[in-house]
């Protein structure tokens, strides 16, 4: 039996990692690690339409983020949206590229020469092109730490010769998948073989609440899951939250759902800073409250900026000192949002945003915030509620989806939608340490499962044997 991970959304993410990305490099370098199984790594090529394989040392590269592709040039992976140039030869459309994108071009293929000539003396001249070309947004994006960075490249230097399924293989998609694969292909190839197809499904958000995302994304979000629910052997779902969603939408629309399996996610609890010590500027330890989250209409910015306008005209802020950071980058539908941030009275005082933050920094932010907040109006599971508690701080979070359920007693769950319960929360806890002093204590011994732990599981969910792979004995 193998275990074959696909790692076409990761090969795409640029910057330091979000909520799903984490759980893909995660699981990802645990399969990197397995020994229970021979274990191979594949992207889809969305040209051939067919796995390729990646080898062990590129596979390395892109779990750590040094690698990223460029998959704009590419035809839509699900075929859900096609462009005039998306059925031209290979040639052709690579040729129409250069013409209309040569900037992107040019910094694609600078990294590939620089992978495939780490020691060339041309290397740091490219490299000052290669910053010239870039946004000041990439520039950031591909920054590491201690100066690395990372490489853009085409598809071509991560992907090898076409994967062959085998009988007994055991494929794992994850996450993201549904905008980079094309699952009916994947599972045709996988019937043929004979091997099994899972998916790890953190959530159907999309299909509940349509009105926080882009239709063209629904649709497309709606049509892999129906598919993956009839396609799929196996499911594996990160809470009992989404577990109950999952069943009771599949009853809804009449579709048999393949084996579920529940396996909880990780947490970074034992992170390590990487970074210098000092916290950004403008920031001082217990001095600010904490919200760690993409920028997006779920996750309801909206009623921490409307509770900090009245805590701002009331004097608390000013009494006490005290800022509110956002920590996160800017996902979609969110230019409502960023309109009132960026007007909002206080925002550049007490009230900042830094996005792009690296692992070091964020670990450097959670041990030196005063608490953590987390009002998300629904969650399939909820990694940085978790991650507040594993670093020992009082937690205000939501009831929204699995984050009670995830959270349990270790925190405070409120409505999302009740501004004034958070409103009096928040002052009292900025105004009075000690009425956050008995979440504190319930923190301290909170303990969180491990990454290890949740790859691990994954992992053996993924492989445990279907009734048609074991062999009954003879007599």
């Amino acid at each position: 039996m193998r275990l074959v991970v696909d790692l076409s959304s990761m090969v795409r993410w640029l910057g330091p990692p979000v909520g799903l990305v984490r759980v893909q490099r995660h699981y990802a370098a645990a399969a990197a690690a397995f020994k229970a199984s021979e274990v191979a790594f594949t992207v889809f090529d969305p040209i051939e339409r067919v796995l390729r394989q990646v080898s062990p040392t590129m596979a390395a590269e892109i779990i750590a983020g040094n690698i990223s592709c460029d998959m704009s040039f590419y035809p839509d992976p699900a075929r859900f949206k096609t462009r005039f140039y998306d059925r031209w030869p290979n040639w052709a459309r690579r040729s129409l590229m250069a013409i209309i994108r040569p900037r992107r071009i040019l910094i694609m293929e600078i990294g590939a020469f620089g992978r495939r000539n780490p020691g060339s003396p041309l290397h740091r001249f490219l490299e000052r092109i290669e910053n010239r070309l870039m946004k000041e947004t990439e520039r950031r994006q591909v920054a590491g730490v201690g100066g690395s960075r990372a490489r853009i490249v085409p598809l071509r230097t991560v992907a090898g010769n076409k994967y062959d399924l085998s009988p007994g293989d055991h494929l794992l998609l994850m996450n993201n998948d549904w905008a980079h694969t094309d699952i009916e292909v994947i599972s045709r190839e996988a019937r043929l073989a004979g091997a099994k197809l899972i998916v790890l499904l953190n959530d159907i958000i999309p299909i509940q609440f349509p009105e926080w995302y882009k239709p063209h994304d629904v649709k497309r979000f709606t049509d892999y899951v129906d598919l993956a629910m009839r396609l799929a052997d196996r499911f594996i779902l990160t809470s009992r939250r989404v577990t109950t969603d999952v069943v009771e939408y599949a009853a809804k629309r009449g579709i048999h759902l393949p084996q579920l399996e529940h396996v909880p996610l990780g947490c970074d609890s034992a992170r390590k800073s990487k970074a210098d010590g000092r916290l950004p500027d403008g920031l001082e330890t217990d001095r600010y409250v904490l919200f760690v989250s993409t920028i997006e209409p779920r996750k309801n910015h909206s009623l921490l900026m409307d509770v900090w306008t009245r805590l701002v005209l009331d004097g608390t802020v000013a009494r006490s000192g005290m800022k509110l950071l956002f920590v996160g980058r800017s996902g979609w539908m969110v230019d409502g949002i960023l309109a009132k941030l960026h007007g909002h009275p206080a925002y550049g005082k007490s009230l900042v945003h830094l996005d792009n933050v690296d692992d070091g920094t964020l670990s450097l932010l959670y041990r030196n915030s005063a608490f953590c907040v987390y009002p998300s109006l629904y969650e399939g599971y909820g990694l940085p509620p978790v991650e507040a508690l594993a670093y020992g701080k009082a937690l205000i979070a939501s009831t929204g989806g699995a984050i009670a359920e995830v959270v349990g007693s270790s925190g405070l769950c409120l409505d999302p939608l009740d501004v004034e319960a958070w409103e009096n929360a928040m002052r009292e806890w900025i105004s009075s340490p000690a009425a956050r002093a008995p979440y504190e204590a319930k923190a301290a011994y909170f303990v969180a499962r491990s990454w290890g732990q949740a790859g691990r599981e994954t992992l053996e969910a993924t492989l445990a044997p279907f009734p048609d792979e074991i062999q009954t004995p003879q007599r």
